[in-house]
């Protein structure tokens, strides 16, 4: 056993028996680098990652190979999931190299922490043009023994290129005319086209393969599917044909059949719900079956919003409640938040978990519903996957198989839907993946935000026993974090968020996504509840991100605190990912909290600033999306509903006509409640309250039980209103 035995990281511990002589990132490491002149190689990974596990067999398990690792580097184990700064910067270097960066993460480092080479994975074999690990490792040990000036050298062109990558944005945007402003639905709908180009439309998704589900790419298709929708209303009424189809909404199109496709292929766990972390090929069929809470999180809102975006789409409202249903059954901890991943291996073998052969369907099915639920899953003799196993996914449309199998296309799904259990049921005999139990707070807050959304979203098809329970799931996660990943919430002491915990109590300095998906959060379960004590979280949230993230111009973010431990670069928040920028998000935060009246000193100047400074966004909407969505809350057409009153129940009408709303065009609205003046400027530190109270909202006052709604655009508002009717109407008036 080695140092990582002792760790808090399901990763690192997964390192803790190799014959290397692994250090977690640490001051006893580099210092012992320091002391003794050596390099450093730095492994960056996850639990996850199949390739981490792959090189971890091939080369870290192997005894020669982590004799000269051991002889000639301090080696350092990092979880890329605790860690996404040191992630972030030494990402770069593989950027830089041309090879796209990914992980495993193999940079090798001067005791200064330079980095000098690098690359992902490294076969234990020379091929396909690169050297085995062991001949890397022996030649870099041998050139920084001999020719140190070289190593220097290379390390100091990897610096310069560091810094001109981090100047980038500034030049860019140095280029676009001054008056060009990314906020409002114009620019929105331009980025939207960009994306619709790379759209693949006979299979949906972007780009050809492999394909991911790229979250962060599909809200701004949602938001301008809502745009299209709301503009084809018009036309619907001369009876135009192809509003019906969504020709001519390339948006609707491009978003409807990624949504789709994504569920019919094996990227989808038909028998539990959710979504492995991407397929290798074009069509969704084989994924690298890893599970990702944070894929689920952000796809559980989309399909949900998806569905109450179309009412024939019944399809996302399956999807949503088979995500939930996942997310409770095998990422649930018992406190009510969401452990992070779930491994693609089960006995050393990918996908075993998830796999069938029709001898195992008719084993369990039996032989007719066996050959049935085969021809309908895509099940074949052979396979078509490693060592005879067939992926489960829909290569075609029910009826069509149901009219082969001369059955009722509703009986055949009743049995599907019966056999899907029983399977359910003897896969849960399996051995299965590996989970990392990690409690990671921005991941958690994305579920928090993606069950809000979808509770939202179930009132539109009538899900009041959905919207309920997912409502208490939210809250219930959004209490825990708040109790146990921050520190100072309403009081006096400074405020502290944490990335994760271990053993009841918040560690590691928490990220800029962490405070902003946690402050989104937040707004999402006050405009859900109407409860204040949210709005009071979301606004110290909020203020805390700007004052210790934000740059010196005020004109970006960066992803550490600025008293968070020095590296060699202090990395800004700009890019999407598989998840949005803590740019973005921040962005999102601070323009909700100036529309709820709860904003911190300052944060328009920043927004303004930091929008003006990334003009440059509009030609890059792949990388910015969740920058350009957000800036729609910018936008003067953006919205604010006060609702003025004191009756739970009328309130509840008047608010829910505002989500609704919300669901069907692209304009957002900001939902505030105003009941009691002296409840609504108080900070709430209680953050452990009943959750059943706040469904609706937490006003128990016995004021004057008239209830009203002004809508306020701008610097204008409406006169108060009382009717649902001509509230609709103020807010749908453009």
């Amino acid at each position: 056993m080695n140092r990582l035995a002792a760790s808090t990281s399901p990763y690192l511990r997964q390192h803790a028996e190799n014959p290397v002589d692994w250090y977690p990132w640490s001051e006893e490491a580099l210092a012992r680098a320091r002391a003794e002149d050596r390099p450093i190689l730095l492994s960056v990974g996850y639990s996850a990652c199949h390739w981490c596990h792959v090189m971890a067999h091939e080369s870290f398990e192997d005894p020669e190979i982590a004799s000269l690792l051991n002889e000639r580097f301090v080696n350092v184990k990092v979880d890329r999931e605790e860690r996404p700064d040191i992630d972030a910067i030494y990402q770069k270097v593989v950027t830089l190299m041309g090879q796209g960066g990914g992980w495993p993460l193999t940079v090798f480092l001067t005791p200064e922490l330079r980095p000098f080479y690098g690359g992902t994975y490294f076969p234990p074999q020379p091929s396909h043009g690169r050297p085995s690990f062991r001949q890397l490792i022996e030649a870099l040990s041998g050139t920084f023994a001999e020719d140190r000036a070289k190593i220097e050298a290379q390390a100091d062109s990897f610096m310069e290129g560091i810094s001109e990558l981090g100047s980038i944005v500034d030049e860019q945007s140095a280029k676009e005319p001054p008056e060009l402003r990314i906020a409002g639905l114009a620019p929105l709908r331009e980025a939207g086209r960009r994306l619709v180009e790379r759209h693949d439309p006979e299979w949906g998704g972007l780009g050809r393969q492999p394909k991911f589900p790229n979250s962060t790419a599909l809200e701004p298709l949602l938001v301008l599917a809502r745009d299209e929708a709301q503009r084809g209303a018009d036309e619907k009424n001369e009876k135009n044909e192809k509003n019906e189809k969504n020709e001519g909404r390339p948006a609707s199109a491009a978003l409807r059949r990624t949504l789709e496709k994504m569920w019919e292929g094996g990227i989808y766990d038909h028998l539990r719900g959710g979504f492995a972390r991407y397929s290798v090929d074009r069509i969704w069929l084989v994924p690298h079956f890893e599970k990702m809470l944070y894929d689920n999180a952000q796809l559980l809102g989309i399909y949900a919003e998806a569905a109450a975006l179309w009412p024939d789409f019944g399809l996302g409202r399956r999807v949503a409640a088979e995500i939930v249903d996942y997310l409770v059954a095998d990422m649930a901890g018992p406190d009510g938040t969401f452990y992070a991943a779930t491994d693609a291996d089960s006995e050393g073998v990918e996908g075993k978990f998830f796999c069938w052969t029709i001898g195992e369907l008719q084993e369990v099915l039996g032989e007719g519903p066996g050959a049935r639920f085969a021809a309908v899953y895509g099940v074949k003799p052979g396979g078509n996957f490693e060592h005879g196993m067939s992926i489960l996914h829909r290569p075609r449309p029910l009826d069509i198989v149901a009219a082969e199998l001369a059955v009722d296309p509703a009986e055949l799904e009743v049995e599907l839907r019966r056999s899907r259990e029983l399977l359910l049921e003897r896969r849960s005999t399996r051995v299965p993946p590996l989970r990392d139990e990690k409690i990671l707070t921005a991941w958690n807050a994305l579920v928090i935000t993606g069950l809000c959304r979808a509770a939202a979203a179930a009132a539109s098809w009538g899900g009041t026993s959905e919207r309920g329970a997912w409502t208490e799931l939210a809250s219930r996660a959004c209490d825990r974090l708040l109790r146990r990943h921050v520190e100072g919430l309403g009081g006096s002491a400074p405020l502290q968020v944490f990335r994760t915990d271990a053993s009841g109590s918040g560690r590691l300095r928490g990220y800029l996504d962490d405070v902003s998906y946690l402050a989104r959060a937040c707004l999402d379960l006050y405009e859900l509840t109407l409860a204040p004590r949210w709005l009071s979280a979301a606004s110290q949230l909020g203020e805390h991100a700007l004052r210790h993230y934000s740059r010196s111009g005020g004109d970006g973010f960066f992803l550490t605190a600025d008293d968070a431990e020095a590296l060699i670069e202090r990395v800004e928040s700009q890019h999407d990912s598989a998840v949005a920028s803590g740019l973005g998000v921040i962005v999102e935060v601070l323009l909700r909290l100036e529309h709820l009246g709860a904003a911190p000193a300052g944060s328009r100047a920043a927004v303004e600033a930091t929008l003006m400074r990334y003009r440059s966004a509009l030609g890059q909407p792949f990388a910015y999306a969740s920058l350009l969505t957000a800036a729609l809350w910018a936008d003067p057409m953006a919205a604010k509903v006060e609702l003025r009153g004191e009756d739970p129940s009328a309130l509840g009408e008047l608010a829910e006509l505002v989500r609704r709303e919300r669901l069907l065009q692209p304009h957002r609205l900001a939902l505030r409640l105003v009941a009691d003046p002296e409840a609504d400027s108080e900070v709430d530190s209680e953050v452990d309250s009943e959750v059943d109270s706040e469904v609706d909202s937490e006003a128990d006052s016995e004021a004057d039980p008239e209830v009203s709604a002004v809508v306020c655009r701008g610097q204008t508002c409406s006169l108060a209103v009382r009717e649902q009717a001509a509230l609709r109407d103020l807010l749908r008036r453009v």
